[in-house]
């Protein structure tokens, strides 16, 4: 027993000492605490503040994109708020009077919830003191907010009612998918970054420089904006002004849909520039899509008018031609070649589309002759190392970029005696456009120069930044100082497209309202088995009016299904379209008519009578000169504001008395013995002789 005690014992005083030292320990924390919350109070306070209290950025708002009216937007941002509420910032009172109809006016609001769905939700918040509900199921727009803030609690403002709105711009295109490859969008991560088109290419001009200011870390990680004096406010983005007309572009898109659709084609692409000023009116790309149910679609995903580089056909042959004829004295209707429609090249069949027979130099580029232009290139140039050549092609900038304005422009790829893969086939497939790599953009502005007499021009789409009315700064096309060919080789070709279009592989469009210049092109897709026949890249490049020419235009359709798949049936019949609705869209172009002047119309319209008549009424109508004398006379416009008066006398000269009226003319006859008869009403428009003393007067 003894031992048994002793071991008791021992868990005892064991057991005191332990209550002992957690009662010392309590007493620590006990004092600690008092300590803290006495002694420490404001500075751990403070310290809490600084850890809720956190900087934040206050996005800057994107500038606009515009149309080249500057008033057309073509992107612009749009405020979307989200309803927040701080369901213990009301006053007991206030809020018990003010939940009821809140709730109800919610739920009719949104339709996502019943109203004891809304007053549950909120009242809880006021329980468990949430200083942040979210409300609703989307996000609102301004107009939406100018409702809401009429609503109980939310009238009273965020510091006493607790409702309030958070602040995102969304991005907004007002014409929908209009040039949306060219316009651009931002990146899907951030919203606030331009992702491709004019968005990525200005995106330093439209972001504009962020705020900075400060938010309270509230109960389950909302942040709460601290309006501060130390915030830095937001710098908005710059406006971009682009070139871009968007009845062109809408006249573009539609026809190139069009075609796209029906030929079932990889993809189209058009683009419409203004010769002079080398800027962008239109530019349009359609990518062939399958969507997950197996539907064709047509969307504008790429933009392949800048960043599809491959062998552009016989557009190529106005570049080799425009050589040859800079280099020889060669005129149209000289003789060109004699097409047999085959031809032997080291052994490798040259071929053209049928057999032409004899040739003028004229027809040989109008029927897009692939042995005539073979031919002329074999004689003026050769084939093993024609210098000449690629310096030509060189001067016509043929092997440089365009300049363009959106990101992404590849440098041509034109090849030369020194390049590594030339060889004794490159000249002749070169000159008929193969073995080299251009894009549309690139082949439109060279022909643009031709259109513009030799005059080569920097394509642009953005003319200008603007913030708010006031222009910060402006771009203007770069221009070359001198020609890229002589004015005679430029009149040759003028009249050679001219002639593609009236006699040529493009004579299928000839017929419209605009007079259009052009050249057709055909070319073999390249695949990784070399050029496969079947698989066309299509393209008509050209200018209107012919005439007198305000714009350049290409148009690319690649890889066409069915048949009649030649550039002359699938791109043609779209340049002709877009040509025809922008010649009557933009009245510039047509004809001035120069209008009579009142004076002109008043006073053919005036005729016959007597001097003092004739005054009364020319100074009524303000005709400047006036009759003199006395008796008959009748005006004759000789200026837009004046007339010459021609005298008549009655008495003399019987045919006078036509264009008078029956008050003048009658008694003029009886004075001369005449009795007279009349019929009609109006002035005299004829009159017979019946017999010698009768009078018989046509009225009209």
């Amino acid at each position: 027993m003894a031992e048994g005690s002793n071991i008791k014992d021992q868990i005892r005083r064991r057991s005191y000492w332990a209550i002992l030292g957690l009662g010392l320990v309590g007493i620590m924390i006990a004092a600690k605490i008092v300590y803290l919350q006495t002694k420490k109070k404001k500075e751990l306070l403070a310290l809490v503040v600084d850890i809720q209290k956190k900087e934040r950025t206050i996005p800057a708002t994107r500038g606009n994109i515009y149309a080249a009216d500057g008033v057309s937007l073509l992107a612009t941002s749009v405020p979307k708020y989200q309803v927040v509420f701080d369901p213990f910032q009301a006053k007991k009172e206030l809020f018990e009077s003010k939940i009821d109809s809140l709730a109800m006016l919610l739920s009719d609001f949104f339709g996502d919830k019943s109203y004891l769905e809304y007053k549950e939700k909120i009242s809880h918040g006021r329980k468990v003191k949430s200083r942040f509900i979210a409300l609703g199921n989307r996000r609102i727009d301004h107009t939406e907010r100018l409702i809401i803030e009429k609503f109980p609690l939310f009238r009273e403002g965020a510091n006493k009612g607790g409702g309030r709105f958070e602040k995102e711009e969304f991005r907004f295109l007002p014409f929908n998918n209009l040039a949306m490859r060219t316009v651009g969008k931002l990146d899907r991560e951030t919203n606030r970054v331009g992702d491709f088109g004019i968005e990525a290419s200005f995106d330093n001009y439209l972001s504009g420089k962020d705020g900075r200011g400060f938010y309270e870390r509230l109960a389950g990680g909302y942040m709460k904006p601290i309006d501060l004096e130390s915030d830095i406010n937001a710098e908005p983005g710059l406006d971009v002004i682009t070139t871009l007309d968007v009845n062109f572009q809408d006249i573009v898109e539609n026809a190139l849909r069009q075609q796209v659709i029906k030929m079932q084609a990889k993809y189209g692409t058009a683009v419409v520039m203004e010769i002079e000023t080398g800027e962008v009116k239109a530019i349009a790309n359609l990518s062939r899509k399958t969507d997950e149910n197996g539907v064709l679609q047509y969307v504008e995903d790429q933009n392949y008018a800048v960043k599809e580089g491959t062998d552009p056909g016989s557009t190529f042959k106005l570049a080799s031609m425009a050589a040859i004829l800079e280099k020889t004295n060669l005129k149209p209707d000289d003789f060109g070649v004699t097409c047999t429609g085959e031809i032997k090249h080291n052994g490798v069949p040259f071929t053209c589309s049928h057999e032409h027979g004899d040739l003028t130099v004229q027809q040989v580029f109008e029927q897009s002759c692939n042995i005539g232009i073979y031919e002329l290139m074999k004689k003026h140039f050769g084939f093993n190392r024609p210098e000449d050549y690629f310096k030509f092609l060189r001067d016509f900038r043929l092997d440089k970029a365009s300049g363009f304005q959106l990101k992404g422009e590849p440098i041509p790829v034109l090849k030369n005696s020194a390049s590594s893969t030339f060889s004794g086939t490159t000249v002749p497939w070169m000159s008929i456009g193969y073995e080299s790599r251009m894009t549309p953009i690139q082949m439109l502005t060279f022909y643009n120069a031709i259109a513009n007499n030799g005059n080569w021009v920097q394509p642009i789409i953005v003319k200008e930044i603007r913030k708010g009315t006031k222009t910060i700064e402006t771009f203007d096309a770069r221009k070359l100082d001198e020609p890229i060919c002589s004015e005679n080789t430029i009149r040759k070709l003028h009249r050679m497209m001219e002639g593609v279009v009236q006699n040529g592989t493009a004579k299928g469009i000839k017929t419209g309202n605009c007079p259009i210049a052009g050249k057709t092109g055909t070319s073999q897709k390249r695949t990784a088995g070399g050029y496969r026949k079947g698989l066309y890249y299509t393209s008509f490049i050209g200018y209107f009016p012919a005439n007198k020419p305000k714009y350049s235009c290409i148009v690319v359709i690649d890889e066409p299904v069915g048949n009649n798949l030649f550039a002359a049936d699938v791109s043609a019949p779209v340049f002709r379209q877009i040509a025809d609705k922008i010649f009557a869209y933009d009245i510039s172009m047509h004809r001035r008519l120069v209008l009579k002047s009142d004076t002109q119309k008043l006073a053919e319209f005036q005729n016959a009578g007597k001097v003092s008549d004739q005054k009364l009424i020319g100074e009524k109508l303000g005709i400047k000169s006036q009759p003199a004398g006395d008796g008959y006379a009748v005006p004759k416009p000789v200026r837009r504001d004046s007339v010459a008066w021609k005298s008549q006398n009655p008495d003399k000269n019987m045919e006078a008395i036509v264009g008078l009226t029956l008050k003048d003319a009658l008694p003029l006859l009886e004075n001369k013995g005449y009795r007279v008869k009349y019929s009609g009403f109006g002035k005299v428009k004829s009159y017979e002789l019946l017999n010698k003393n009768l009078v018989a007067l046509i009225l009209k």
